[in-house]
């Protein structure tokens, strides 16, 4: 490959939030351009772009534009309309991941039934048509259960835990399904009793190249990530095993790029449901591992990568749309915590944070996204810190937790 600098890769990003500024820090590295589609004018990529267009993800003018402009076309975030971007492959555009893996992950449902019939392991999962229906399904195979909507739900969104029948309850699931578009847009999915959560970074190009990442334990607080912890605190071998299931996974959906698969780790789990045909066996100690959601792009449980691994999934994301070759990762320290700076949901609008010097000078490493105002629990920026010892990696990390507030400005 010869790269002009006359006419650098022009990189095109749907999505400018934290995600497509650290994939734009990567293109501006290797001096490519960025171009980069989001509703906000002020979006965190905002500052790297050195084309913004501001439209929402599915404004077929506005996506058709960013293709033109760019010499292949990426996305941080689920919501880019997959029926857009198949028009733009078809008139010989580039887009990675291809848009028929985005249309399959979009949709839960259809997501677990795809990876279902390859034999990848996942929870027992069911259609359903009523209130009567979900309790049906609660009774054979035990309460509690999981209403799921299939479209648009993320960081816990989007679910419902059944717990049993009453007339509370079943007003609630009346709600939430009409909230949701009706019961086509809902599924239902067995409760999973995990040990823990887990999940690994992969890469694939389309040379059929994969590699995967070590694999990192997530703890969640109201379904948002909170901190991931790496290496995961599992035997060796349930590692080895998640990092073939994240192969078979982005294989299956034949995705081109960095995918997330996240997973749970549960004890003697059989699956009980006909509708089921995977193979989810237990290992010889009991252990199961299930995959829960895949995220076809860069995300938020492998931000550890940028400082533990000799490459960044964002730079591993650049190498693997742009056909060129995957670099095997490797971690170079032995562990790594990353705790997500969450806003505080009695700080909305702007804000400032408090504690920086004190974080700096225990040697953590700190992202702040330039997102101007808080609204809820939302993602303002994340730290990183490295060591030699995993349980004194976090003990130092939730020291420097406790340093860390949020101030209205």
């Amino acid at each position: 490959m010869i790269y002009s600098m006359k006419d650098p890769i022009r990189v095109g990003i749907v999505g400018g939030g934290q995600l497509g500024k650290m994939l734009a820090m990567e293109a501006k590295r290797l001096s490519m351009k960025v171009n980069v589609l989001d509703s906000s004018d002020d979006c965190p990529a905002s500052m790297l772009a050195d084309e913004l267009i501001v439209a929402g993800f599915n404004d077929a003018d506005a996506m058709n534009r960013l293709a033109e402009m760019s010499d292949v076309l990426t996305y941080e975030i689920e919501l880019a309309d997959a029926n857009i971007l198949e028009g733009i492959e078809r008139r010989g555009h580039k887009v990675r991941p291809p848009a028929h893996a985005l249309r399959i992950v979009q949709d839960k449902f259809v997501q677990k039934h795809t990876l279902n019939k390859s034999s990848i392991p996942v929870a027992d999962f069911f259609p359903v048509k009523g209130v009567d229906d979900v309790h049906s399904l609660a009774k054979s195979i035990g309460y509690p259960v999981i209403l799921k909507t299939k479209r648009g739900g993320y960081d816990g969104r989007g679910n419902l835990l059944v717990k049993g029948y009453d007339d509370s309850m079943n007003d609630r699931i009346e709600r939430f399904v009409d909230g949701r578009g009706g019961w086509n847009s809902v599924y239902v999915e067995r409760f999973i009793n995990f040990l823990k959560e887990i999940s690994v970074i992969v890469a694939r190009n389309s040379k059929g190249e994969v590699v995967t990442y070590p694999v990192a334990e997530n703890i969640h607080d109201d379904g948002i990530l909170d901190t991931s912890i790496v290496p995961a605190r599992i035997p060796a071998s349930l590692a080895d095993k998640a990092r073939r299931i994240a192969m078979d996974v982005i294989q299956t959906l034949d995705g081109i790029g960095v995918f997330s698969v996240e997973m749970f780790v549960a004890r003697n789990y059989n699956a009980s449901s006909s509708y089921y045909d995977g193979n989810n066996s237990a290992d010889e100690d009991g252990y199961s591992i299930l995959v829960n959601e895949v995220a076809p792009r860069v995300h938020n449980t492998g931000h550890y990568s940028i400082e533990a691994c000799n490459v960044s999934q964002f730079e591993q994301h650049i190498r693997a749309i742009l056909d060129l070759p995957l670099a095997e990762p490797r971690m170079v320290c032995n562990a790594a915590v990353m705790m997500n700076i969450l806003g505080d949901s009695r700080v909305n609008g702007y804000y400032a944070i408090d504690g920086i010097e004190e974080i700096m000078s225990m040697g953590a490493r700190l992202h702040i996204y330039g997102k101007r105002s808080n609204k809820d629990r939302r993602k303002l920026g994340h730290i990183t810190l490295l060591g030699d010892d995993l349980d004194d990696t976090l003990r130092k990390m939730m020291l420097i937790k406790s340093k860390l507030r949020l101030v209205a400005v």
